[in-house]
């Protein structure tokens, strides 16, 4: 049996970095089993079709954003740690290669993407803005943050922020994050 889970995590492993370099529609299984040294049979015994491949990488994009946010979530707490955690999750993802994020690589073709992915990445994204959407409430509330206008306005565009300097640091490498985050800390009132 562990040699099965093994080779799912391998599969989704390798079908992350694919998504992040190519697109959804930019690989198939092929893609996949001759990486891991497989054959397609074991990629579709774990994932019968690319719609339930692509499923749980979403799923296991959510899961990370739920361990990581859900103590905040539910009790509170200051909010410049979660802000924190989020730029350094950022720039660690970029230091593994993984320099576009979920969205975007899925967003090159959305239009091409099974109903039930859409929705699934739609159900992500909105938890994302709900999340960062409450850091900063919480922040503004408590007096971490200073800025003016809705949290819900702001949480999107530092994602679109966060989002687009990932996306150039593929290009310009690491050193276009600390920038844009550097901005984003002074827009809240950090940086004196």
């Amino acid at each position: 049996m562990a040699r099965q889970s093994n080779t799912r995590e391998q599969i989704l492993h390798h079908a992350a970095h694919l998504l992040m370099t190519r697109g959804y529609s930019g690989f198939s299984y092929r893609d996949i089993s001759t990486q891991l040294g497989v054959k397609n049979a074991a990629v579709h015994y774990h994932f019968p079709a690319k719609s339930d491949l692509a499923m749980a990488l979403v799923d296991e994009y959510r899961q990370v954003l739920r361990q990581q946010t859900s103590q905040f979530m539910a009790y509170g707490g200051p909010a410049l740690p979660q802000l924190e955690g989020l730029f350094r999750f950022t720039e660690v993802q970029c230091e593994k290669g993984r320099c576009i994020c979920p969205f975007g690589a899925f967003a090159v073709d959305y239009n091409e993407i099974p109903e039930e992915v859409r929705d699934a990445m739609e159900a992500f994204m909105s938890d994302s803005v709900n999340w960062l959407t409450r850091v900063l409430e919480t922040g503004r509330e408590q007096k971490e943050f200073v800025f003016s206008g809705d949290p819900r306005a702001r949480a999107m565009g530092i994602l679109a922020s966060l989002q687009g300097a990932r996306q150039m640091a593929r290009i310009h490498q690491q050193e276009v994050l600390r920038p844009v985050i550097g901005q984003i800390r002074l827009d809240l009132g950090l940086i004196a």
